[in-house]
């Protein structure tokens, strides 16, 4: 309960209040104003302490960030001259190399069992060089240098070093690879067209051309770095020497190899044997040129590049269980030392035609795999019955296949192939599969060739040497005529590729068959 003093107090303040209400008001506001402006003066000191704030923020982070921004073009600077220097490193040493001496300080040198050495040398150096003023001739060199660096690298080539005028690369270090004889082989034949390209594009200039010859040859070596200063990446061994001999043995313009590089290659390239030359500590080496790669295997057929069929050809052979090589040395010098004499056509020479017409009818018709190693073997295989009889000798054949094959990694269900195609080589010939055909059609591939008179001239004397026919030529012409009208290729290949130069040939021998009976008339 409010007591009667309170409320007399409140009243009269009421009172006061409402007598001075004015005075009060104008107080009032002048409180609100007071009040007012100290809030805007001290929301104004606060907004400058941030604004101040802000600026050395501001201003600290980009401080930081040109720190930063410096810091990062250090770096980069470091990592440039650090990518200068592998580089530089990296021209002279192979990588495995570079970073073998930067991890341990060192570098072993590792053997190698398969390696591929590739010389090149400029014909009449010498000479050429007195013609030249000293810079030129580097410049020359460079300029060739250059083209062949480009050359071997895009074959996983490795060039090792340059001695004058000569040029040296190696396939197969220092990563070991199997292929290295097919890559340093294709390497060169690019280097000799380009130097074919140089030398259409000097005489156009009426300037003097530089020729070349290469050599290579496949070994065992050694390579590695050797000292502690100046370090160079190099190779020691016969190869090399055998290799330099190569290039001083071969012809300007041409890829000469060795038969080591020619075992190696032999299936993907036209090569031609040309001699022996002697070499240190390896006797008399068979040499043999590399014309290009084998048509069958090139786009367009142009020998230059390599297609599809190429590689899956070179890959079946780097690692298909099967060993047709040791297979095809074994059956060659078997078929040389037990053939019996008057085989005039069914000797060593029909067995490798009809290997090389079987590969090439093969590849046309899109055969890959190890299908076309069972074809290449049933052809070695097919006439080896011969050593033991003249007649019904596929079978015989056949089991020499059954007995050998096994050795040469083929299994079972392969050589009961094998032992298919050799059969289907009977005449008549009734072949059940399109592999059979491609046999049937290469076993008488001569049929439509150019060579086609020569080969048959051999077949007449070797059946009148085993008494099959007379010597009457008109009997032999009207036989032919009559084998060759009623043969037909199955191979759609042959068909386009044989079946017309054969009908070539049956109207030509009825025109001589006419010659020989008018004369008799």
């Amino acid at each position: 309960m409010i007591n009667l003093k309170s409320s007399l107090l409140i009243i009269l303040m009421l009172e006061n209040f409402f007598d001075y209400w004015w005075l009060n008001l104008i107080m009032l506001l002048a409180a609100i104003v007071v009040f007012y402006v100290i809030y805007r003066r001290r929301l104004k000191r606060i907004q400058e302490q941030k604004d101040l704030l802000e600026a050395q923020v501001k201003q600290r982070t980009i401080e930081i960030i040109k720190q930063k921004e410096q810091v990062e073009k250090q770096k980069r600077m470091l990592e440039d001259e650090k990518e200068k220097t592998e580089k530089l490193l990296l021209n002279i040493l192979p990588r495995e190399m570079a970073d073998e001496l930067k991890n341990q300080g060192k570098a072993k040198a590792r053997n190698y069992r398969k390696v591929t050495v590739m010389f090149t040398d400029f014909q009449g150096f010498t000479k050429l060089a007195e013609n030249y003023k000293p810079e030129d001739l580097v410049a020359e060199l460079d300029g060739y240098f250059i083209k062949f660096d480009e050359i071997v690298n895009k074959y996983n080539v490795e060039k090792i070093k340059t001695i004058g005028d000569a040029y040296m690369a190696a396939g197969g270090v220092p990563i070991r690879n199997k292929s290295n004889a097919i890559d340093t082989t294709l390497a060169a034949l690019e280097i000799q067209r380009a130097m074919e390209e140089i030398t259409k594009l000097k005489k156009e200039r009426d300037q003097p051309a530089w020729q070349l010859r290469i050599g290579l040859h496949t070994g065992d070596l050694i390579a590695g770095v050797v000292g502690i200063k100046r370090f160079a990446y190099d190779i020691w061994g016969d190869t090399v020497n055998v290799a330099a001999h190569m290039e001083s043995s071969g012809d300007v313009g041409k890829v000469n190899i060795s038969e080591s590089t020619y075992e190696a290659i032999a299936e993907f390239f036209v090569t031609e044997y040309r001699g022996k030359v002697n070499a240190k500590h390896k006797g008399m080496i068979d040499m043999y040129f590399v014309h290009g790669i084998k048509p069958e295997l090139s786009e367009n057929e142009d020998g230059i590049t390599p297609n599809e069929a190429f590689w899956h050809y070179v890959n079946l052979k780097l690692y298909s269980n099967i060993n047709y090589r040791n297979a095809e040395k074994y059956i060659v010098k078997r078929l040389s030392g037990d053939l019996p004499d008057g085989l005039h056509y069914h000797g060593i020479h029909h067995t490798l035609d009809v290997c090389n017409a079987v590969e090439r009818l093969a590849l046309w018709e899109g055969v890959k795999g190890e299908e076309l190693y069972l074809l290449k073997t049933a052809a070695l295989f097919h006439d080896a019955g011969f050593i033991h009889a003249y007649e019904s000798n596929e079978p015989i054949g056949a089991e020499l296949a059954k007995e050998m094959l096994p050795s040469f990694g083929y299994t079972k269900e392969q050589i009961a192939q094998v032992i298919e195609l050799i059969e289907s080589t009977k005449i008549p010939q009734t072949p059940k599969n399109h592999l059979e055909e491609i046999m049937c059609d290469s076993d008488l591939d001569y049929l439509g060739r150019d060579d086609f008179y020569p080969i048959a001239e051999t077949l007449r004397q070797e059946l009148i040497k085993f008494d099959k026919i007379g010597k009457a030529e008109k009997d032999w012409i009207e036989l032919n005529i009559k084998f060759l009208s009623h043969h037909a290729y199955f191979t759609e290949s042959a068909q386009m590729r044989r079946g017309p130069e054969k009908r070539k040939r049956i109207v030509e021998l009825k025109e001589k068959l006419k010659s020989i009976e008018s004369s008799v008339n």
